[in-house]
This record gives structure tokens, sequence and C-alpha cells, in this order.
């Protein structure tokens, strides 16, 4: 039952994403640049629910593009969840499972090499790396979806440079712009999209007379 309500929650948060891409977007553009809505999301997803999530919500957001908005055939659908893929193989959450295996090859690691300790705790501490090396989950998500959309946007000007429009640094700046665009409005919105995939602990209510609900 809570797959099934977790699925349909990021079904609604992937069909909200594109709406806001396609109606809202173009109404928030700073200087001519636009953020992508839909890598935020996608972002979100990838490191709260995993691969198989942002996969799914990925080819549909693909498929949704590439009706709506296509202007080269089988760009975005086929975009979309290759580029989601490929970054969420950097920053997806990883299963109990995984990160215990994890966890053993860099103990073994450390007792090989008798851990250097210092400096790298030191970094460790400032960054907030884990002893597993991971990031925290807030940074990866502002990373990931601004990964996402730099790779786009290298794919839309790699496109643009091959049918002989000449590339300028504008081209350049407009798509820098846009990903620093997308990784604010994923810092913006990822706390309470994230609240409602239940990813934050809730504590626990108590009555007058001590009984917890």
């Amino acid at each position: 039952m809570k797959s099934i309500i977790k699925g349909l929650k990021a079904l609604l948060i992937t069909v909200l994403a594109y709406l806001v891409q396609v109606c809202v977007m173009h109404y928030l553009a700073i200087g001519g640049v636009t953020g992508s809505a839909v890598f935020a999301a996608l972002g979100i997803l990838t490191v709260s629910l995993g691969r198989k999530y942002t996969f799914c919500s990925s080819c549909l957001i693909g498929m949704a593009m590439e009706c709506m908005l296509g202007n080269v055939p089988g760009l975005y659908v086929i975009a979309y969840p290759v580029i989601a893929m490929i970054c969420a193989a950097f920053f997806a959450d990883m299963s109990d499972r995984q990160r215990e295996r994890r966890r053993m090859i860099n103990d073994m690691r450390r007792s090989r090499r008798g851990e250097g300790k210092g400096l790298k705790r030191l970094f460790n501490r400032m960054t907030g790396i884990n002893r597993d090396g991971d990031l925290p989950a807030h940074l990866r998500i502002v990373l990931c979806a601004g990964l996402m959309d730099l790779i786009l946007n290298i794919v839309l000007i790699a496109y643009m440079y091959l049918i002989d429009v000449e590339i300028s640094m504008i081209h350049v700046g407009r798509a820098l712009g846009a990903v620093v665009y997308t990784m604010g409005l994923t810092a913006l919105i990822m706390v309470p999209v994230r609240y409602f995939l239940g990813m934050y602990p809730r504590r626990a209510k108590r009555r007058q007379g001590g009984e917890i609900y």
C-alpha cells in the first residue's frame, strides 16, 4: 500500500512539474532565461525515491514534451530518460544493502592505507560528507537537477552547431543562466516536495494523558 501511495505522489509531482514548465515558467523568465521545473522535480525524485521512480517519471515527461513541444523528432523522448538515468547513477540514494556493501569496501580500504585522517576528515566535516562518502541529500538534489539541465543544454547547443547555427557566448551564457535558475528553483521547492513525499520523520503528538497518536 505504501508503494502505491508513493507511486501516486511521484506521478502527481511529475504531472505538476510538466504543467508548471509548459504553462507557468515562461512568465517567470529572468532576462529571457527560464529554469526547468521538470529537472527540479526529477532531481528531487532521484535522490528521494531512487532510480526506478526517476526512470518512470522521466519517460512520462519525455513523451509529454515530445508530443507538445518536440521540434526535433525523438529528441525529448530519448534525452530525458537517458539524462535522468545518467545523473541517477551519481546522485540517487542507495538501498540499505548497497550502502552496507559500500561501507564494508570503504572500511577495508581505510584499514589497508591506515586512514590518513587530518585534512580529509576536516574536509568531510566542512562539506557534510559522512563516513560513507555521501553528500547531504539536499545538496545532491540541487547538484542533480543542475547537472541534468546542463547536459540537456549541451545537447541542444551541439544540435544547433550541427545545423549550422553560429554559436556565440550569448548561447553559452543563457545555458549557464538556465542551469543556475534551475538549481535555485530546486533549492526553493525541494523541502516542501520532500515533506509531501514523507521524507521527513514526523514527531508523534501527545495527548494530555500521555498517549501517543
